[in-house]
């Protein structure tokens, strides 16, 4: 067979296409830039916030797109019962965090956006996971709620709040000790909110956990339905992965593959973004991020070229072409030459007129 194949991210994008497809996600398309005013506003919620930006021919500030999310929810003209299933891949420009520069990097991923329930959550966050299996037979899915933080916040004063969602966000238990330490009207709640970081493993124990600290109920019970359709030897829930919690409101996920230090898979419920955007509606999605995966789908082709032609300067042009068309009808590529470069790698040389069969 010839080696001139996909790369290994290009057949992670036909196979997530695919599988989105099957479950009805539609393909949205767009502009390889957009004014720099809907990111400039949206900075939080994207994954970094450094943008490429350019003036227009009119002087209008433009900007590479860094994300794809914000352009599909300026789109979209859901209302009522309706529920619009978008899928993508596309390139997006921003700072890559393998390399820490500006690159072109592809991403895919969903969006729900709509009158999104509690069977459009559980089908997304199964797509996340169903997403992974397509990269890797070794992904994991973690997953939290942002309800059940903000349950064990809400008799913490505002300011106050903030400042534990950083130290959540942060992973940082020491600020946390500290935050509850000089403000003891607040320390059982603060405390709480410790132990919550280092809440993770198997669901029924987690569970338990959960309800002893006193989580809001119902926001327990929509993440007990949505693991419930999850593969539970591949999910986890792990309230330590909570960056993002200015737009998520509800289930967040990130996704892990063995062998990659970082998420490939980010998503979750975004109806604070959908409002700062003036849309009544709900959303929730989730993004492939293709570039973390670099390292496990790189391949290196054994040989550059299957077959060698070798020709002469009198031999018949029309005979020569004739005999390499034969070869790659059988699968094969073929690179017709007078001489081999001293660095091509080739599975066999054949000379013009001899045994195509050789």
């Amino acid at each position: 067979m010839s080696n001139l194949c996909l790369k290994g991210e290009e057949k992670v994008v036909f196979k997530l296409r695919s599988l989105y497809s099957s479950f009805g996600y539609r393909p949205y398309k767009m502009r390889r830039f957009e004014e720099y005013d809907l990111y400039a506003g949206n900075k939080d919620f994207l994954v970094s916030g450094n943008i490429l930006t350019f003036n227009d021919t009119d002087g209008k500030l433009m900007a590479l797109k860094p994300d794809v999310t914000l352009s599909i929810v300026r789109s979209v003209r859901e209302t009522g019962k309706t529920v619009a299933r978008i899928s993508y891949d596309e390139n997006v420009y921003r700072v890559s965090g393998s390399s820490g520069t500006f690159r072109e990097i592809m991403q895919a991923g969903i969006e729900c956006i709509g009158d999104v329930g509690l069977v459009e959550m559980s089908e997304v966050a199964l797509l996340a996971q169903m997403s992974l299996s397509a990269i890797s037979a070794s992904g994991v899915l973690t997953i939290s709620h942002m309800g059940i933080v903000q349950s064990l916040l809400s008799s913490v004063p505002e300011a106050l709040q903030r400042q534990a969602m950083a130290a959540l966000s942060a992973r940082n238990i020491s600020l946390l000790s500290k935050l509850a330490s000089d403000n003891p009207e607040y320390e059982e709640s603060l405390n709480r909110l410790s132990v919550l970081l280092t809440l993770t493993g198997g669901t029924d124990e987690v569970f338990r956990k959960l309800a002893s600290l006193g989580a809001d109920a119902s926001s327990m019970e929509e993440l007990k339905q949505i693991v419930s359709v999850l593969d539970p030897k591949k999910t986890r829930i792990d309230f330590s992965l909570l960056d993002g919690m200015k737009y998520y409101n509800g289930i967040t996920f990130r996704g892990f593959v063995e062998g990659v230090p970082v998420p490939v898979i980010s998503g979750g419920q975004y109806d604070r973004l959908m409002k700062r955007m003036k849309k009544n509606c709900r959303a929730i999605g989730f993004a492939v991020y293709l570039d973390a995966l670099e390292r496990i789908l790189e391949e290196v082709p054994e040989y550059d070229v299957d077959t060698v032609l070798l020709y002469k300067d009198s031999d018949d042009v029309t005979s020569v072409l004739s005999q390499a068309a034969k070869l790659r009808e059988k699968g094969l590529s073929v690179a017709t030459m007078k001489e081999i470069p001293a660095n091509l790698r080739y599975r066999r040389a054949v000379q013009a007129g001899g045994d195509c069969n050789a």
